[in-house]
């Protein structure tokens, strides 16, 4: 759990933190190696500038080496000054030590790395980890040997080892003075640094916070898409995002809108058999009853149709009408027929004389909007409806026409009825959806809708299908 509640910026954030120590400590050790290396050289050179200033003020007399009671070199005057001198013999026997050596004792016998298998004009350079005296109980030493052949008057040459040591007390001092200055540098870029990658990562992540912030405001409904500017990287991701909210969206939308036109479709068939129900109660004889009965049945039956269409246009996209071609006279008719039934109190009279022609599409778009049309008329007339449909000609589609003798619809109101849940008349029971369904269904056939002033007083709606 905890894992997964780590955040990305500090997964980023440790890591290259872990990989920066790494980094600089490796870089801090090569650079402390280096650093060393180059002062040791730096020791081993001046030794030997040492050596030769020794040898340059060296006689000798009676096969021994004889030097100046001072020295040039102030080191090497001042006892326990930490640098001495020595000279030696091929066998390593000690022929003269500087002023600065009197107290400097070394355990045993000369170390023999100072002088042994060394070969003339050749040095060495080395450490000696232990040297005794009053003054040097624990303290380690730096050496450099030069082997001369010394030409003596009778052609004779004598074999001599000058060395020079150096206490190491200095060198380790520098030593562990760089390093402090080294890793305390170092640890303070490492500070830096990390502070650095908090910003760069802070500036970095901030496009996926505020895509995390814009979702949150998607789900708290105060938003509906993700409008803002995402770096390339994440475009494509946005990008679907939004086309699946919005398909989302749509969804959610078609299943309202075929709720409220499920409804909408089943008032009529559930009018007719109210009606059928309570004039069960007038019927005198069994044929009466069988009248009924046969309402009923059909009534049903189209109800079971209307679910059944409304549930696949539920599911289904914006596909092309299936083009079947149907008569249009049997099926307004038969939608004549069922508001006759329902407005019997009200007395509508349904003139549909003239109607004819073919309809190339689903029976059921037609019905619902056939249905929905007439429903309106009914409703809003007063007692004359007229439905025409016809093909003016024969390059021309289906034009249906429906008119009522009501108050009819303001030419500034008539592009405002056709919105979903938008009436003019609060009086007449609806959810004033049935124009906008026809629109609807009218805009998928890619025909065209004129709402105008009817001869018969009220409105006429007139549809033209291609």
């Amino acid at each position: 759990m905890a894992s997964r509640r780590f955040s990305l910026r500090g997964r980023l954030l440790v890591t290259a933190t872990l990989v920066l120590l790494l980094f600089l400590g490796l870089m801090g050790l090569v650079i402390d190696q280096a650093f060393e290396r180059s002062a040791e050289q730096g020791v081993a050179e001046r030794l030997l500038i040492h050596i030769y200033g020794l040898l340059a003020v060296t006689e000798v007399e009676n096969a021994s080496p004889v030097l100046p009671e001072t020295m040039q070199e102030p080191g090497f005057n001042n006892p326990g000054s930490g640098l001495y001198g020595l000279v030696l013999d091929s066998a390593g026997v000690e022929l003269w030590r500087s002023p600065s050596a009197l107290n400097l004792r070394l355990e045993g016998s000369l170390p023999v790395a100072l002088w042994r298998d060394l070969q003339p004009g050749s040095d060495r350079f080395g450490r000696l980890p232990r040297a005794t005296g009053p003054q040097l109980a624990t303290e380690a030493l730096f050496y450099k040997t030069y082997k001369v052949l010394w030409q003596k008057a009778d052609t004779a040459q004598l074999p001599l080892n000058f060395v020079v040591l150096q206490s190491m007390t200095t060198f380790n001092g520098e030593i562990r003075s760089f390093r402090n200055n080294l890793w305390g540098w170092l640890l303070a870029v490492v500070l830096v640094l990390v502070v650095l990658q908090w910003l760069v990562m802070s500036w970095g992540l901030a496009p996926l916070r505020a895509l995390a912030l814009d979702l949150k405001a998607i789900e708290d409904g105060r938003r509906e898409l993700l409008d803002g500017v995402y770096p390339a990287e994440i475009e494509g991701v946005t990008r679907n995002l939004n086309l699946l909210l919005s398909s989302e969206r749509r969804q959610r939308e078609r299943y309202r809108t075929t709720m409220s036109d499920l409804a909408h479709s089943l008032k009529t068939p559930l009018a007719i058999l109210h009606g059928a129900a309570n004039a069960l109660d007038y019927a005198a004889d069994g044929k009466g009853i069988r009248a009924m009965q046969q309402t009923v049945e059909q009534q049903v039956a189209r109800m079971d149709a209307i679910i059944a269409y409304q549930l696949e246009r539920a599911v289904a996209s914006s596909a092309s009408p299936i083009k079947t071609p149907i008569d249009v006279k049997p099926l307004a008719a038969q939608l004549v027929d069922a508001m006759h039934k329902v407005y019997r109190d009200k007395g509508v009279v349904v003139d549909a004389s003239r109607v004819s022609g073919t309809f190339f599409g689903d029976e059921r778009d037609l019905m619902e909007v056939l249905g929905n049309l007439l429903d309106n008329a009914c409703k809003y007339g007063r007692r004359q409806v007229r439905l025409v449909i016809g093909q003016p000609d024969a390059a021309s589609g289906l034009l249906i026409t429906v008119d009522d003798d009501g108050p009819g619809i303001d030419a500034a109101h008539r592009r405002r009825v056709l919105d979903r849940g938008a009436r003019l008349d609060s009086q007449q029971a609806g959810q004033g959806i049935g124009l906008a369904v026809v629109e609807e269904i009218l805009s998928r056939y890619g025909g065209e809708m004129h709402i105008q002033q009817s001869n018969l007083g009220g409105a006429s709606v007139v549809l033209a299908f291609p």
